[in-house]
């Protein structure tokens, strides 16, 4: 018996080690602080997407234990055999940062149950489309904004508390970040009347967490589908391709959520603030994305879908327009979460009787 447990899972397992030293090693690539190398960081969550997806809960569970064991050792040994608490601290940022969201959001999308049954199975090979249903896409990127909205707000209070007080933490990191501003700034860089380099240095202390927050939610959202399509191409993924530009929403009571968070976060000070501001950026992050389905699903059957999504996407990577064409698809998601774009347009497409 015990053998043949070994024989069938000793395969998913030996993939999740793999898989969790390249996470590692990836994720290491982040001190280097080049351009390549974040880049590349980056796509730390990817491995063990693709062992979840493509070889089973077990794959991507081994897979998150090695990388934080990876990353503690990998951490020990660039600091010089440093201190283990620091070493085993690493590790853990890691896996409640990275490696068990990565986990989350993969078992979900592989989720699936016949229908008409309550329970949840993970699917292990591609069923009939009409016998199973599959996890909603709602529902991964509700748990995906759920989850980088908690990182960035335990960031904001682990701060604080490391500098014993919010107003303490702003502070310092304030006059800590200054002289680098001003460095960036220049002596012939004219600033606006009222604005000077610490207060640059102020708004980028505060725009840190939010700025964590939203960047995770894309890192993870396109990390899953790049594990997706790699798993697809592979043939290990087991189930069919989603339809994303229909499939992926939010529930509508994350409007009013960010409605709220936009509204008051503003003009509450302190660390209640800077936590209302994460969750409205955030949920920004999730509507933008939401943007982007529509764009990809409205112009269907027309002409000019391929050069609008491929304006959408160079105005989104140039560093001028990005911000432009970012607000622009929040502004899509929200009016397509409120009025139901996709839905009128397809009930419009339906003959009628």
């Amino acid at each position: 018996m015990m053998k043949k447990r070994l024989q069938r899972l000793g395969p998913a397992a030996a993939i999740g080690i793999g898989a969790g030293i390249a996470a590692a090693v990836l994720c290491s690539l982040a001190s280097r602080g080049t351009i390549p190398a974040a880049v590349l960081a980056n796509l730390a969550p990817l491995p063990i997407m693709i062992a979840m997806l493509g070889y089973g809960a077990i794959a991507g569970a081994v897979a998150v234990v090695s990388a934080t064991l990876t990353v503690s050792v990998l951490y020990y040994v660039q600091q010089k055999l440093g201190n283990l608490d620091t070493a085993a601290l690493a590790g853990l940022t890691f896996a409640f940062f990275l490696g068990l969201p990565a986990f989350w959001l993969s078992l979900l999308s592989v989720l699936s149950r016949v229908k008409g049954s309550p329970n949840w199975v993970v699917t292990t090979r591609v069923g009939s489309f009409f016998a199973r249903e599959y996890c909603p896409l709602e529902r991964v990127l509700s748990y995906a904004t759920s989850v980088c909205a908690t990182i960035g707000v335990a960031i904001a209070i682990y701060v604080s508390s490391l500098y014993g007080g919010f107003d303490l933490a702003l502070e310092r990191l304030s006059a800590d970040i200054t002289p680098f501003v001003e460095q960036l700034i220049g002596p012939k860089m004219q600033l606006p009347a009222g604005v000077d380099a610490r207060g640059l240095a102020r708004a980028t202390v505060l725009a840190a967490a939010p700025m964590v927050a939203g960047c995770s939610l894309i890192m993870l959202m396109l990390n899953l589908w790049l594990a997706g399509r790699v798993a697809q191409l592979s043939g290990q993924l087991p189930r069919p391709w989603p339809d994303i530009a229909w499939e992926l929403r939010l529930p509508r009571i994350y409007l009013l959520v960010f409605g709220a968070a936009s509204a008051i976060g503003p003009y509450i000070g302190g660390l209640p603030g800077l936590i209302v501001i994460i969750v409205a950026v955030t949920l920004g992050i999730a509507y933008a994305l939401l943007g982007l389905a529509v764009a990809h699903y409205l112009p269907r059957g027309s002409s000019f879908r391929i050069p609008l999504l491929i304006a959408i996407y160079l105005g989104l990577a140039v560093p001028v327009t990005w911000l432009v064409f970012l607000l622009g698809l929040v502004v899509v998601g929200i009016l397509d979460a409120a009025f139901s774009l996709r839905d009128r347009k397809k009930k419009a497409a339906l003959p009628k009787p």
